[in-house]
């Protein structure tokens, strides 16, 4: 029986496994048809398999432990390096062929690299090199989302709130405005994340107001790494975002203060998600519903 579970525990591991990888690929192929079809680019940069990775990443680490999967940290390392090696893998596959056959539709290749196989060559390594770095990135963010499992009631609405984070982040960077990606807000999202707690917890055996506070805190402070992630990743890449403006000057400084604000407004919005969760887990209890 022991056998059993393990070999149906490591079927449900590989299928998610493969699942995430035939998603990468997917974007990457249906976004070059796309752009070979002449759809514009306003529509096939949605499809974009960078954020896709990093919500594929967030996803895998949130959802493995369900499959028997990345219940380590340890366990995280070869597959962010996989998804990362795997997608710009395809990315490189296409910057080739867009190349190679001079189509200026896709994005993939640049139009000096038509003809050229000095250029080709340069594009190709630098996405190469580009494997390491978003490598770094995806394993930091399914960092966060496992350590979340210490606490197993805090791991879906604090994945719901890094995935918002990245999608925010790649519609500004894409160029939309403000008033577009706000709907993303995940000042909205971390209280509906006290609301989740509230009602959830009881079933996961929070019964008193104490036992609320930490995991309450963890939200907090989890909804804040998210940002702030968001916040490094804007002083490091060239993107304009909400989120951190280099040009304004002393990056380092106002990272540290960043960093400050991390903890102080972690702890303030975790205290806040205490009292919401406090209050809907005392109004759904029977004895309240029966008072009522």
């Amino acid at each position: 029986m022991p056998q059993t579970d393990a070999a149906g525990t490591r079927k449900a591991c590989q299928t998610l496994f493969r699942g995430i990888l035939f998603f990468l690929a997917a974007l990457v192929i249906v976004r070059f048809i796309l752009e070979l079809a002449g759809a514009p680019p306003t529509v096939t940069r949605y499809l974009s398999s960078t954020a896709g990775l990093m919500l594929a990443g967030i996803y895998f680490a949130a959802i493995g432990p369900f499959k028997g999967a990345a219940m380590k940290w340890s366990q995280l390392v070869l597959p962010a390096l996989t998804f990362s090696a795997w997608t710009v893998g395809w990315v490189i596959l296409f910057t080739f062929v867009a190349g190679i056959f001079r189509l200026g539709r896709s994005h993939f290749a640049e139009p000096e690299d038509f003809g050229n196989w000095g250029h080709l060559g340069i594009h190709i390594y630098h996405h190469a090199v580009e494997i390491i770095v978003i490598f770094v990135i995806v394993l930091l963010l399914m960092t966060v989302a496992h350590l979340l499992w210490r606490w197993p009631v805090t791991v879906a609405p604090g994945a719901m709130l890094g995935a918002f984070v990245v999608i925010r982040y790649w519609l500004e960077a894409m160029g939309l405005p403000l008033v577009r990606t706000a709907a993303w807000s995940t000042t909205v999202g971390i209280l509906v994340a006290g609301f989740y707690l509230g009602g959830v917890g009881r079933w996961l055996g929070l019964e008193r107001s104490r036992q609320f506070l930490l995991p309450a805190l963890v939200l907090g402070w989890a909804w804040r790494i998210w940002v702030f992630i968001a916040i490094l990743m804007s002083a490091l890449i060239p993107y304009r975002t909400h989120f951190f403006d280099p040009t304004l000057g002393n990056v380092p400084r106002r990272l540290a203060g960043g960093l400050v604000n991390t903890v102080v407004e972690g702890f303030i919005a975790g205290l806040i998600v205490w009292g919401i969760a406090v209050w809907i887990a005392c109004a759904t209890t029977p004895e309240a519903t029966e008072q009522n």
